[in-house]
């Protein structure tokens, strides 16, 4: 194998695909990165772990010989990204089994594995099930997946769930029980319902690729593996298994108070709120609000540290303007944040003290959050 390439084409094609790599040493092939290289493909790279699997490929490649090699992927990647800005040349030593990279008038060599004990991806079954723009995809996930669950004893809520109804509508929802976000897009074509969680670092390696243009995205299933990819990208993922409850219920009906706010305000209070430590008694930092006639007070206290009480006057209120609520100051920061990049104002629908909140954009009717309170003493 030999070849020519600049190093930013090489070092982004590397970065795209070898944090799919095992980082563990029970298995040494699976932290490596396979480098294929054909004349008709060009370069391609693949990694995995058996968990995620990443291909990518390119054709701005010099393509000396054709050949094949694996070699540590972390090293490699890691070693790219710090060579200056010039053209590489790589060459298999099939003689010491080393994978010689030549910049300028320097060099380096790294140990290679052998290529032969290397898995396929199972990619032989591919079901095509439906396309997605890129921008669709990227916005649904970015607004979903920070609500899922970092641990759980149900598998399904460490995952985002995609739901396909029978009339091309597709929902996108992430949960801990605690909070729920929920994306929908109506689709083009009308694929026939199916339901799938994928993994929450699926998403964040899915979210590493894609972009802001309305390029298509193709999505299959093939046995208990999800597909996302294009002409030169390929991630390949496991699905969660479980049954994902019924997240349509958790969505309150009926509502005794509707609050707009300016979303940017609300963020800055509640950044302000987050600085307070938590108490022995209160692992989770909460928040009160407390809605009067006129205005809300945003109130954060800590036994520790002390109080912050802070009165937003510039708001409105329909249904009952007196009011009192506790939220997990992080989750209800992290959803105005999202509402903060697209809207000027906040839609928050409160059922009750104690029942779950739901914030929206008055702007848009796709995408919904729900907070459910805390219970406190005060």
């Amino acid at each position: 194998m030999k070849l020519n390439i600049e190093k930013r084409e090489l070092s982004a094609l590397t970065t795209m695909v070898y944090r799919a790599a095992s980082t563990k040493n029970t298995i040494p092939y699976l932290s490596g990165l396979l480098l294929q290289l054909s004349h008709d493909k060009g370069l391609t790279m693949t990694a995995t772990d058996m968990e995620i699997g990443i291909r990518a490929s390119t054709t701005n490649v010099d393509v000396i010989e054709e050949g094949t090699v694996l070699v540590n992927a972390n090293y490699l990647a890691d070693f790219i990204k710090l060579l200056p800005d010039t053209l590489i040349s790589m060459e298999l030593n099939t003689s010491n089994s080393k994978l010689n990279i030549n910049y300028g008038r320097s060099s380096g060599n790294i140990n290679i594995y052998r290529e032969l004990e290397y898995p396929e991806l199972p990619i032989q079954k591919m079901d095509f099930r439906f396309s997605i723009p890129q921008n669709i995809l990227k916005e649904a996930l970015r607004k979903t997946v920070f609500a899922a669950a970092a641990n759980h004893f149900r598998q399904v809520f460490t995952g985002v769930l995609f739901d396909i109804l029978e009339d091309g509508l597709l929902k996108i929802v992430a949960s801990d029980t605690h909070r729920l976000a929920y994306y929908t897009y109506q689709m083009d074509s009308k694929p026939a319902p199916f339901k799938f969680v994928i993994p929450v670092r699926t998403v964040h390696e899915l979210l590493r690729f894609l972009d802001d243009s309305d390029n298509l995205i193709n999505i299959a299933i093939s046995d208990n593996n999800v597909i996302f990819y294009q002409d030169e990208f390929l991630l390949l993922s496991r699905l969660i298994e479980g049954q994902y409850p019924n997240y349509e219920t958790v969505i309150p009906a009926n509502f005794i108070s509707n609050l707009s706010i300016n979303a940017h305000t609300l963020a800055n209070s509640l950044e302000r709120a987050k600085i307070m430590p938590t108490d022995d008694r209160f692992k989770i930092q909460p928040v009160q609000l407390a809605m009067q006639e006129n205005e809300l007070l945003i109130n954060s206290y800590s036994e520790a540290m002390g109080e912050i009480v802070e009165i937003i006057e510039d708001i409105s209120i329909e249904g009952e303007k007196e009011l009192k609520i506790v939220f997990n100051t992080n989750y209800f920061l992290e959803a105005v944040k999202v509402f903060d990049q697209e809207c000027e104002n906040i839609i928050i629908d409160f059922s009750g003290s104690f029942a779950p909140a739901v914030l929206k954009n008055p702007e848009k009717d796709n995408y919904l959050y729900i907070l459910v309170p805390m219970r406190t003493n005060n």
